[in-house]
């Protein structure tokens, strides 16, 4: 199983059904050898001379491509090592950033613009997987959610100084197959947990808060947080 990332070139920002329209063109159509456009060229080079190409190197298992990159005359994508994700993906994401290229995340179908291209969205949603998404709608925020696992355990929804936040399993000190629930209303000493054994609430916390439902807190028993 591995974590898939594209990366191209849009003169504009797009939508994320846009792109993943295109995303899919581009994984049935036929690579090339190199890319010709100058700034996903200069990405690519950049992105092989930190981590080579399979065939770069002499052992496998020390890259975090599962297969060699496919590449395009304007697009890379890339399918990494699920356990290299969290380390290779914001790297792959900040890259793109310098080289003003888009990032599309199949995963949950995000779409990540470069600074030039977007302004300071009013929510981000991130996992610890590595994948964030700007303004998310309710789909993604499910898609996102439904990817939780042991080893993408985590998932923040963030709105200026406040969140809502969600931890799977023991790695959020709760139980096994439980989510430990978060909510934070700006200062510290407003900071709650709950804990949760259906995803299909936590699904419903984070549309609520997303939606600017202020009712969405009282489906759950919460207990004050003290750091």
């Amino acid at each position: 199983m591995s974590y898939d990332l594209a990366v191209w070139h849009e003169p504009a920002g797009i939508a994320a059904d846009q792109a993943a329209r295109k995303y899919t063109r581009l994984i049935t159509e036929e690579p090339g050898t190199d890319p010709t456009h100058p700034r996903v060229a200069a990405f690519y080079r950049e992105l092989t001379a930190r981590y080579p190409e399979l065939d770069g190197l002499p052992d496998d298992d020390s890259s975090p491509w599962s297969v060699r990159l496919t590449v395009t005359s304007a697009a890379v994508v890339m399918c990494l090592v699920w356990s290299r994700a969290d380390e290779v993906g914001p790297q792959v994401r900040s890259l793109a950033d310098r080289h003003g290229l888009v990032v599309f995340d199949p995963q949950n179908e995000s779409v990540h613009h470069p600074e030039a291209m977007r302004t300071k969205p009013t929510l981000v949603l991130s996992t610890c997987g590595g994948s964030q998404a700007d303004n998310p709608d309710p789909e993604t925020i499910k898609r996102t959610l439904r990817t939780l696992s042991l080893g993408n355990w985590f998932a923040v929804l963030e709105r200026g100084d406040t969140y809502v936040q969600v931890g799977f399993g023991e790695n959020a000190g709760t139980r096994p197959g439980w989510y430990a629930l978060e909510r934070r209303d700006g200062s510290a000493d407003k900071h709650f947990r709950a804990e949760v054994a259906d995803l299909d609430e936590i699904i419903a916390a984070f549309t609520g808060f997303a939606g600017h439902d202020g009712a969405w807190p009282q489906r759950f028993s919460w207990r004050k947080v003290v750091l």
